[in-house]
């Protein structure tokens, strides 16, 4: 799904301690990708240990939120709740207690539902008419962009990286962003081990900026949704980008290629800057 090779992980480990030190490696990467298990970010529900001794949901959390992150052509069920037995030892005598267990929760088909907007009134009851759409945003864009001799064709595969966003935000208001304040080759970074991680954080940190300079112009604050996305930071102060554009329009949506996203953000742009010469 990611495209990357992990290094020194072994196709075949037959010792039990080299099992755990493979799936270490694995979930590391997964937990990274995810956007999880770091300092001051969200902590999964899953681990080394309730992996390798197959718990049942601990692996099911985890593969929601890969279904979730990837945006699987699957339609999951809402609001899944399983109840769990704990069974521990006290004094001698096994004492047992049912927990409620929150598998998925509230959904659309991309991600967690929200307000319903114009975009998805669009999507759900006129997919004609969603062509035109797009060709307006990018005949808007590329206007702006056609200065600086680029161009973008695709709206869902063109503006995941922050670049052309920053630079759009620059030639909108009148300035110059420095090539030193984005990665402007966010896949410079060719050593497998590390080429996901570098690639993501790169576009990530870019569109991070573009939504900076974006609230630096006074763009309206868009609705948000629900929090609980597996990408949310907690016990830290949010940026200033996430306060404002947490949720609906989070940086990881962009980088996702969520199409919703991306398109509420350019139009929210376009709204604002339509009548630019």
């Amino acid at each position: 799904m990611t495209g990357i090779t992990l290094d020194n992980v072994p196709e075949v480990t037959l010792s039990e301690e080299g099992q755990r030190q493979k799936l270490q490696r694995v979930l590391r990467a997964a937990n990274h990708i995810l956007g999880v298990g770091g300092v001051q970010q969200y902590q999964p529900k899953w681990s080394v240990e309730s992996i390798h001794s197959k718990n049942l949901v601990a692996i099911l959390h985890l593969l929601v939120a890969l279904v979730r992150h990837f945006r699987a052509p699957i339609r999951l069920p809402d609001n899944v709740v399983i109840d769990v037995i704990i069974v521990q030892m006290r004094d001698g005598i096994l004492n047992h207690r049912r927990v409620n267990e929150k598998l998925t929760g509230v959904y659309d088909d991309l991600g967690l539902r929200h307000e319903r907007d114009a975009f998805d009134a669009l999507l759900d009851q006129a997919p004609d008419k969603l062509d035109v759409v797009k060709k307006s945003l990018v005949t808007f864009v590329n206007r702006q962009l056609n200065r600086i001799n680029l161009e973008v064709q695709e709206i869902e595969t063109e503006f995941h990286d922050g670049c052309h966003l920053c630079l759009l935000m620059g030639l909108l208001e009148g300035y110059f962003v420095p090539l030193y304040h984005i990665y402007s080759t966010p896949q410079r970074i060719f050593q497998l081990h590390a080429f996901y991680r570098q690639t993501f954080d790169e576009k990530l940190h870019n569109v991070n900026a573009a939504f900076e300079l974006m609230m630096d112009a006074g763009l309206d604050r868009p609705k948000a949704r629900p929090e609980g996305g597996w990408v949310l930071r907690l016990d830290r102060p949010k940026t200033r980008s996430e306060d404002v554009l947490s949720g609906l329009d989070r940086p990881e949506d962009i980088v996702n290629k969520d199409l919703k996203s991306t398109l509420r953000v350019l139009y929210n742009l376009f709204s604002k800057y339509k009548n630019l010469a």
